[in-house]
């Protein structure tokens, strides 16, 4: 039997779509965009480097041989290398989709353990065949990440609620929901002297590729990378996300359902986290830890503001945190600098990467407010006081938090005042965001400070904490300016019907 040949036209349609396909690459790699994303970043790496040096110098270390000792560890341990970055590239492709939606994914710490949690059930619970069961095992984490930011899209797109605000508290939930679960009398709790489930598996657990870390998880995080890129860059559906992100009124007036988009865009970016706590727990663990995670999701934040939300620089910035991690290990060890100056470094970049922004963004809204102060005085003082007072509850709030937490016995009441004072003070930050910008949606989110400090007031008074005082001060300031900011809306209103 004879094989078929392929006609020439067919070959040649196969190589014009490759020919095709390097010229966008070679595009991309050579745009202006790229380039300046490019300068930037290496710019931000260098500049945090130099004050990291700094740091150490004024600590009595060596930076000269701890950033030496840092690219050796990171050079000879490519395995480990790529293995702290596997979940740091999901992590970040999840913040990094939710950004291209216009949305701020905080939350994605919290749908990491969901999915990570789910993914055990389905592991140490069920037996099936070698292939099959890490495949639903992992099938099962992404959906449960994505039910977790589903809730918080449906908050945001139907009832306005702030995704960063929601995001978050659901993160702190799933923490202490899975770490009861796994905690002793809780349901899943093996019984040893260890909050764990018990052992999964042989069937579920990701293969090896080399070393005695790297397992399957990067090419799944390599796969996804490409498939978030596909569908942000070549889908109807990307186009639409991106549109509602770039200006959710003109993708209204398109035609655009902006609310069913914010809802699948965080159920998407939850899966994405969901998926990279479930790569790690079958590919690293053989159960589930209770905290078992150092941060992942939170350093997918940074991954995604250094990679400019770009899946391709999501990879490259999980890769360089990975290096971070790996030879910070063997920084500790030769030179003797803390592990924690990794940690320095990262937020370092990642400040110098948003510095511009952050200036370009209040250099504007400055010029802007000036001339609102001198054409209308008695509407724009109120509104800058009230962004001044955003600033002092993030201050405020993350002080008294932390002066709690390093107490040597703080109690229950006590504890969840400081939670309630750091959801606080993230609100705070978008008070001033939105009261400096001349965001209307200001005067809401004063009013949810104004509930927070209340409660942390009745928290302290439960607790002794000592800081009610100041709680309750706290409070009424808040209410006083948001109904200050009620009334000059509702003045603005009537002047605007009377014209």
């Amino acid at each position: 039997m004879t094989e078929p040949i392929e006609s020439p036209s067919q070959n040649s349609e196969d190589s014009s779509r490759i020919d095709e396909f390097i010229q966008q690459l070679i595009g991309k790699l050579t745009s202006r965009a790229f380039k300046n994303q490019v300068f930037w970043s290496l710019g931000s790496i260098i500049l945090a480097l130099v004050v990291a040096a700094v740091i150490m110098l004024m600590g009595g270390y060596n930076p000269g041989a701890a950033f030496l000792w840092l690219a050796v560890g990171a050079i000879t341990q490519m395995d480990q290398v790529l293995w702290y970055a596997s979940p740091l590239i999901l992590a970040g492709l999840s913040v990094a989709l939710a950004f291209r939606c216009g949305l701020f994914n905080i939350g994605a710490e919290g749908q990491l353990y969901i999915g990570a949690m789910a993914t055990a059930l389905v592991a140490f619970l069920f037996s099936f065949p070698i292939v099959i069961h890490p495949l639903l095992s992992l099938i099962i984490g992404v959906l449960a990440g994505a039910a977790w930011a589903f809730v918080p899209g449906l908050l945001k797109a139907y009832r306005g609620a702030h995704e960063v605000v929601t995001t978050m508290m659901l993160s702190y939930a799933a923490i202490l929901f899975t770490s009861w679960l796994v905690g002793p009398n809780g349901p899943f709790w093996d019984g040893s002297m260890v909050p764990q489930t018990p052992r999964f598996k042989d069937t579920a657990l990701l293969p090896l590729l080399f070393g005695n870390y790297l397992h399957f998880g990067f090419i799944i995080a390599l796969l996804a990378v490409i498939g978030v890129d596909y569908l942000i860059n070549r889908t109807v559906l990307g186009y639409e996300l991106r549109a509602v992100g770039h200006n959710v009124d003109a993708a209204e007036y398109a035609g655009i359902d902006s609310k069913k988009k914010i809802v699948t865009a965080l159920a998407i970016s939850g899966g994405l986290s969901g998926l990279a706590g479930s790569t790690e727990i079958v590919g690293t663990y053989d159960r589930f830890i209770a905290n078992w995670s150092a941060g992942i999701g939170w350093d997918g934040i940074t991954v995604a503001v250094l990679g400019n939300n770009n899946p391709w620089g999501v990879l490259a910035g999980g890769i360089f945190f990975g290096a971070l991690k790996a030879g910070g290990n063997v920084m500790q060890t030769l030179a003797s600098v803390p592990v924690e100056m990794v940690k320095v470094i990262q937020g370092l970049v990642v400040l110098f990467v948003a510095a511009p922004r952050i200036i370009s963004w209040l250099m504007n809204h400055t010029q802007s407010n000036r001339e609102d102060v001198i054409n209308r005085p008695m509407k724009t003082l109120p509104r800058l006081l009230s962004a001044s007072f955003g600033l002092a509850s993030v201050f405020l709030g993350l002080g008294v938090a932390r002066s709690i937490m390093l107490t040597a016995t703080p109690n229950l009441m006590t504890t969840i005042a400081a939670i309630i004072l750091i959801l606080v003070a993230v609100t705070g930050v978008l008070v001033f965001i939105a009261d400096y910008s001349g965001d209307p949606r200001g005067s809401t989110i004063l009013l949810i400070i104004t509930v927070g400090w209340l409660e942390a007031a009745i928290a302290f008074f439960v607790g002794g904490g000592g800081v009610e005082f100041t709680s309750i001060s706290m409070a009424v300031i808040a209410f006083v300016f948001w109904l200050s900011m009620r009334i000059l809306a509702k003045n603005a209103s009537e002047e605007g019907d009377i014209q």
